[in-house]
């Protein structure tokens, strides 16, 4: 379950806020209830007349993000998250977190931040090691009823699968279709997919029974790939697009359902920003991988012209006679060690580097000549590129970057 759990912390830590003000409210309903009588809790009648606007902010860029509307006398919280560790969102907008708390302290809209995760035939962890091991969830119903469902509610009553809309199971295939169509244009075999399910979670809180509806949509891509000197492995890469949560006391669901303000709207002037910057940040790292391939590929071209010419050389000295083969066997094995060791230090391909700021010791690839490691230890940048700064570029809200200095 700990490997379970690490994919939706930061979901879990915007629904412990919700939680907290809930029970809160829910404790003092129930205090007065009992007093009067030994009846259920009383459940606070949930007006219906009307929505006001609300605004969800992007911290990062100080700007409106998504517009809501919530049902008049509820309460409303929002913003973008951006966490960083092991399965963040996969794009801002899947970062989009809020919760409109109705009067009774109970009846709720909430929409928790997306999540990614990858999976590989091989056991290759793309994460690397710090982060759980890779699971195969390939469906919405499996992400719900194995990630989402057990951490929001571990002791839930019951849990039952509810049907989609044809109309939407059938748009679903569509888009799975043509994102299936985009990968094998984009030269990849395999098939790319979108899937959606949602629950209904019975489950008691304060001696009161509630119950809620949780729905999730991902996106997948499985494909084929080719490990380096190694056998074809399947690879699974996954992200869901958020949470979304309805709660209300047992019996009123349906009712809260059939009241479901219109759905978010996004704001095109911060859509627009946050993609032509992603695609910004794209293209840049790109182009220092394209530069780092080429420079590779020199590499190893010279590695094996000096190769051959040894080996020329070596055909040349034991055709000189005994004593020319004699020290022609003494060069090739003095040869046979230098080129053993440098086979050794371009497949450890390590280098030892020092955080100037805390002298901690750090090892990493040296194939790279800049090294930026994230303020919360858990992010190490790697780059050709002399002038690259991640400083207000990579995650700028909740990290600063320090590039490291190589210790020999």
């Amino acid at each position: 379950m700990k490997h379970r759990a690490a994919i939706i912390s930061v979901a879990v830590i915007v629904a412990m806020i919700c939680v907290a003000g809930c029970d809160s409210q829910q404790k003092s309903g129930a205090s007065a209830q009992q007093s009067s009588s030994n009846s259920a809790p009383h459940v606070a009648k949930v007006s219906w007349s009307g929505t006001y606007k609300a605004e969800v902010q992007d911290p990062a860029y100080g700007s409106t993000a998504f517009t809501l509307d919530v049902p008049t006398g509820w309460k409303f919280a929002g913003t973008i998250l951006r966490p960083g560790g092991c399965h963040p969102p996969a794009y801002p907008a899947a970062g989009l977190s809020y919760t409109s708390l109705g009067p009774d302290g109970v009846s709720a809209f909430e929409q928790l931040p997306g999540v990614s995760w990858t999976w590989a035939s091989n056991g290759y962890n793309f994460m690397g090691a710090k982060c759980p091991s890779n699971m195969k969830i390939d469906s919405a119903a499996g992400f719900l009823l194995n990630i989402a469902v057990p951490t929001l509610h571990p002791d839930a009553k019951s849990v039952t699968m509810l049907p989609l809309d044809s109309k939407f199971q059938a748009a679903l295939v569509t888009n799975s279709q043509q994102a299936t169509d985009q990968l094998r244009r984009n030269g990849l075999q395999g098939k790319a997919f979108q899937d959606a399910a949602q629950v209904r979670v019975e489950f008691e809180r304060n001696g009161q029974m509630l119950e809620e509806l949780e729905f999730a949509v991902i996106d997948c891509q499985e494909a084929q790939a080719q490990a380096a000197m190694g056998r074809p492995y399947t690879r699974l890469i996954c992200n869901s697009r958020g949470t979304a949560i309805m709660r209300a006391p047992m019996g009123h669901l349906d009712d809260l359902r059939a009241h479901k303000p219109a759905f978010q709207q996004i704001n095109q002037a911060w859509d627009q920003r946050v993609i032509h910057d992603m695609q910004s940040n794209f293209q840049q790292m790109q182009e220092a991988s394209n530069r780092q391939f080429q420079a590779m590929t020199q590499h190893y071209a010279d590695v094996n012209q000096n190769l051959l010419a040894r080996s020329r050389a070596q055909d040349a000295q034991r055709a000189a006679g005994t004593a020319a083969a004699m020290r022609a066997d003494a060069n090739t094995q003095a040869a046979i060690d230098h080129s053993a060791q440098r086979t050794v230090q371009y497949s450890l391909d390590r280098q030892t580097f020092i955080n100037p700021s805390t002298g901690q010791k750090i090892e990493a690839s040296s194939e790279y000549n800049h090294q930026w490691l994230s303020s919360d230890g858990s992010t190490l940048i790697q780059t050709q590129n002399p002038s690259l700064d991640p400083n207000g570029v990579v995650y700028p809200v909740q990290q600063s970057w320090t590039e490291l200095i190589p210790a020999n």
